[in-house]
């Protein structure tokens, strides 16, 4: 790693003990008035967890057809809570069930912590089998996003270590890559990319593999869940989701670094807002393409994806922004060491690593530019 590399990789592993400790101490007080499962003001602690741990519950007790009903899951939520929590749903497809079943097992909080201590291994583990090093693996999990996605119990530290391992590939034999991404398929907007990438890189074994892997565990979930329990989630869920991301307001809105969810805040019907975005993902698509197909060192493929998947999707919310950071530190390591040259990606770098709260703020004051702000991370890469 160049030395000056190093020094920036330093000072974000600096500023990432700083966050965390900032971000320790700003939320302490929360837990004074934890009772059961609820903070004081009645969000469950963990954030989303209260989902899947839901989920889990309602597997073990043969209540499935209750997951992908909007109503009764948020019922069973009531009466796991003691209160009502909001609207929540199971989005994720019904395969995803074949993981959630046993972290209904355990009690809340010890579940809790294995979920968040899981979620940092498999970030870890992808990104030293990337080949980050340790420096760069440490950025990563301490990181704004990384922080965030344990404050809100998410899947981000699980799909950006799926995805670092899903480009690991150290031979066109490598198992693991195929397999991290039939995983990824129960959170498609962080892996979409990849049978792109192996189309371009003939990787016809990765394909096979990746592909019947998903449709093994599809199969599996129609034959112990049924048919019914795809039904409902394309049915219900899916539209409800869909209703909820064009057509709901509220906090979420502020963690959606997109350009569908940045039209939305300026005021842009959803509908026309979801339009314009896949307008704009049209053009950075072909771009990417370009990009991928011209470009044949793996390290820039791999951030090109990393950073695309980012503008493209128009559901990622600030703690999947791992995603981001790993395609920035990828850039950032190819780039000359002179220090003009080095002053532009060294910026990215920052603010990337910064998104996950600068979508917030910027939200707030009703301008999104977040993709404008890792657009150019993609031109770099």
């Amino acid at each position: 790693m160049q030395q000056q590399g190093q020094g920036m990789r330093r000072a974000l592993l600096a500023l990432g003990i700083l966050h965390l400790v900032w971000f320790v101490f700003s939320r302490w007080g929360e837990t004074a008035g934890i009772s059961g499962l609820l903070y004081a003001d009645g969000r469950p602690v963990g954030g989303d967890f209260i989902n899947l741990w839901t989920t889990g519950r309602l597997i073990l007790s043969g209540r499935i057809g209750e997951i992908y009903n909007p109503e009764a899951f948020m019922a069973a939520e009531i009466a796991m809570t003691g209160a009502p929590i909001g609207l929540r749903l199971w989005a994720y497809p019904p395969h995803s069930l074949l993981l959630a079943g046993p972290f209904g097992l355990f009690s809340f909080y010890a579940t809790l912590l294995v979920w968040s201590v899981l979620g940092l291994l498999i970030l870890w583990l992808g990104a030293r089998r990337f080949g980050f090093f340790p420096l760069e693996c440490a950025v990563l999990l301490l990181s704004p996003a990384s922080v965030l996605n344990v404050y809100y119990g998410q899947t981000g530290n699980f799909a950006a270590g799926l995805m670092l391992l899903a480009l690991s590939s150290r031979s066109k034999s490598d198992v693991l890559p195929p397999v991290a991404a039939a995983l990824l398929t129960i959170k498609p907007q962080a892996g979409f990319l990849l049978p792109l990438l192996w189309l371009i890189e003939r990787r016809w074994r990765a394909i096979l593999i990746a592909g019947g892997l998903t449709l093994g565990f599809a199969g599996l979930s129609l034959a112990i869940f049924g048919v019914p329990t795809w039904l409902s989630w394309l049915g219900e869920t899916v539209p409800r989701l869909e209703r909820l991301e064009k057509h709901g307001s509220g906090p979420f809105m502020t963690m959606i670094p997109s350009i569908f969810m940045g039209l939305r805040v300026v005021g842009v019907e959803g509908e026309l807002a979801f339009l314009l975005h896949w307008a704009a993902a049209g053009l950075i698509a072909v771009f990417l393409v370009w990009r991928l197909v011209y470009v044949s060192d793996p390290r820039r493929r791999a951030a090109l994806v990393l950073v695309g998947a980012t503008l493209i999707t128009p559901y990622i919310h600030n703690y999947d922004l791992g995603l981001l950071l790993a395609g920035a530190l990828i850039v950032s390591r190819r780039l000359p060491p002179a220090p003009l040259s080095s002053a532009t990606p060294a910026t990215f770098l920052l603010i990337a690593w910064a998104l996950p709260h600068l979508v917030e703020i910027l939200g707030r004051a009703g301008i999104p530019l977040s993709p404008l702000l890792v657009l150019p991370l993609l031109l770099l890469a």
